[in-house]
């Protein structure tokens, strides 16, 4: 497995969440530490480009044990926030949310909760999963999941849901967390 195909989810994710906070999602920057060597895409390529740097995590995010207790996993810290980047297209005007990264020595899990936005966003997000998508019945008014194998037991995984006009992402790499848990996980946030 190399570095890219295990960091192939959160870099879309991270391309997403600098979609969102270049149109005002609620992180705000705090004191930065370089993440070295953890690269990032844009919105419509997820190609890795540029090394973030942290910045706190908005106070909505779900602590890290309700995520660990959801995912089924031990080793997520709590969540912190992905800078804004340049972003190549932008989210509709009034459209915020939060995007929170939970980044443990192999695990990475990635929320994203976006309000006031169209239902068809949903589209924009599953054309970037990095494996072909399936739609899911029982989560929120649609949904869609993907299930990446890496290799050596590891897998991308990852769920986006619309309700009404909240859209909810989360993706999880190498996770012991199943998509019914993931799905879970998702209804909880819509």
């Amino acid at each position: 497995m190399t570095r890219n195909q295990s960091l192939w989810i959160p870099l879309t994710a991270v391309g997403f969440g600098a979609l969102l906070a270049a149109c005002g999602g609620s992180s705000t920057p705090a004191s930065s530490s370089s993440a070295a060597g953890v690269p990032t895409a844009t919105a419509t390529a997820p190609t890795p480009t540029v090394a973030p740097t942290a910045v706190a995590a908005s106070t909505s995010c779900p602590s890290g044990s309700s995520v660990q207790s959801a995912l089924g996993t031990s080793t997520l810290p709590n969540a912190v926030g992905i800078p804004p980047t340049a972003a190549t297209s932008e989210l509709p005007a009034g459209a915020t949310g939060i995007v929170c990264e939970y980044h443990a020595t192999t695990e990475n899990v990635i929320i994203e909760v976006i309000v006031n936005i169209p239902a068809s966003y949903i589209s924009a997000y599953s054309s970037h999963f990095p494996a072909g998508f399936q739609s899911v019945s029982g989560v929120g008014d649609q949904a869609r999941s993907f299930d990446q194998a890496l290799g050596g037991g590891k897998d991308n995984e990852g769920v986006v849901a619309t309700k009404g006009t909240t859209l909810v992402v989360v993706d999880a790499t190498d996770t012991p967390a199943t998509l019914s848990q993931i799905e879970s996980l998702v209804n909880s946030l819509l």
